[in-house]
């Protein structure tokens, strides 16, 4: 018998199943990606006019076709970046439960199994219409308070962040008083401050008045169960690139005070708590002939919560140069060229200064729409506002008699 057609076979057969495996477990989106193989996708268009799109980038770059063997016909549901063409076919492909199946000559696409949708449903991106509301939906209120101060100080006063506790932390330096009483012109009492702790916001506001100190934002969200949420207190700067069709485009990154959060609620014994995922980040965009440097501070964490609590993100540093002129004052000032005074009577002062940036996060529960519809003052704000109403009709009209 002739084994050699057999195992010409089992080598082609084992080749597919190769390529296969490889295709699912793909690595990250490239960090770094041909300007003409970019593409920017819309969610509203059909999955099969973006297969059209697509397959003329794997026609020109891989020689390549597609033979779409799925069932989907309807738009792709999520927004596509500016981002590589093969990257959206997998990223839009994921979010339809499809799988995209990369051979030598072509992409075959075909539905999941219905007995793996269950697991690749985990990883998928979220379509714009998979989001499932009701009456019972649950709201979550999250206030960040965005402050920077002055890290020596804070260490002289050996304020401890972790002991925040119903919104109150406490110190663990002695000599607090005394560096205190220097620093702060209003009136403390440090005897309440080291038996209870220091409220946080009267600390923010103190820092604030001696000029060690300053708020940068407060912003205030409300988000859905499970959803995510964002806050973004400051500016958008682009870059030039050039798209698929060779059009030079600017593409925009946020910068300033961002926060990110993702929190859901589960219950223990009927009780309600908060996990919430968190991404805290303050950045800066410094231009620069060659390149866009992006100063950032970010912080990512998970924490457990129960409604109306906060918690405290610190340990953020970032060095300020403060750049003085110094010296006898008038003839400090003088221009260089007169007879060289400006050099004989001052000096430039350079003065590193650390500051430490602190994001207080609280997260607290908002009544579900069934509840704010049952509660039984719902309508008095509006007969207030109706009997103010009336009441300011009925003075028009007097006004309007004693004038006759």
């Amino acid at each position: 018998m002739n084994m050699k057609p057999i195992v010409i076979l089992s080598i082609i057969l084992l080749a597919a199943n190769t390529t296969y495996v490889h295709s699912q477990d793909r690595l990250p989106e490239r960090e770094f990606a041909n300007p003409e193989e970019l593409i920017i996708l819309s969610r509203d268009i059909s999955f099969e006019n973006a297969l059209d799109i697509l397959e003329e980038f794997a026609m020109q770059f891989r020689n390549k076709i597609f033979i779409n063997r799925a069932t989907f016909r309807g738009p792709i549901g999520i927004d596509i970046p500016q981002m590589h063409w093969e990257d959206a076919l997998f990223r839009i492909t994921a979010a339809n439960n499809m799988v995209v199946n990369e051979l030598n000559r072509y992409y075959e696409i075909f539905d999941v199994p219905e007995d793996e949708i269950a697991i690749v449903e985990e990883d998928r991106p979220r379509r714009a219409d998979d989001v499932v509301v009701n009456f019972g939906t649950r709201e979550i209120e999250i206030s960040a308070t965005f402050f920077q101060g002055d890290r020596r100080l804070i260490r002289e006063l050996g304020i401890d962040w972790t002991s925040l506790y119903n919104g109150r932390v406490r110190l663990q330096n002695f000599s607090a008083a005394s560096v205190g009483q220097d620093v702060f012109e209003a009136e403390v009492n440090w005897t309440d401050i080291f038996n209870s702790g220091w409220d946080i916001n009267a600390l923010f506001s103190a820092f604030e008045t001696s000029d060690k100190g300053e708020i940068l934002s407060a912003p205030t969200i409300k988000v859905m169960d499970g959803e995510e949420g964002m806050i973004q207190v400051g500016q958008d700067f682009s870059i030039k690139q050039r798209d698929f069709a060779g059009n030079i485009t600017d593409r925009f990154f946020n910068t300033g005070t961002i926060l990110r959060v993702e929190p859901r609620v589960f219950y223990h014994e009927g009780e309600p708590f908060i996990y919430m995922r968190v991404s805290a980040e303050r950045s800066t965009a410094q231009p620069d002939p060659i390149s866009t440097i992006v100063n950032k501070q970010e912080a990512r964490t998970d924490i457990l919560l129960l409604s109306g609590e906060s918690t405290v993100i610190a340990g953020l540093y970032e060095t300020e140069v403060n750049r003085t002129r110094r010296g006898i004052p008038i003839l400090k000032d003088l221009p260089g060229w007169f007879f060289g005074l400006r050099y004989l009577f001052g000096y430039e002062s350079t003065e590193n200064v650390v500051q430490e940036l602190v994001v207080l996060i609280k997260a607290t529960l908002v009544p579900t729409l069934e509840e704010r519809l049952a509660d039984p003052r719902r309508g008095i704000p509006d007969l207030l506002q109706d009997r103010r109403n009336q009441f300011q009709r009925e003075i028009r009209e007097l006004e309007q008699i004693q004038l006759e």
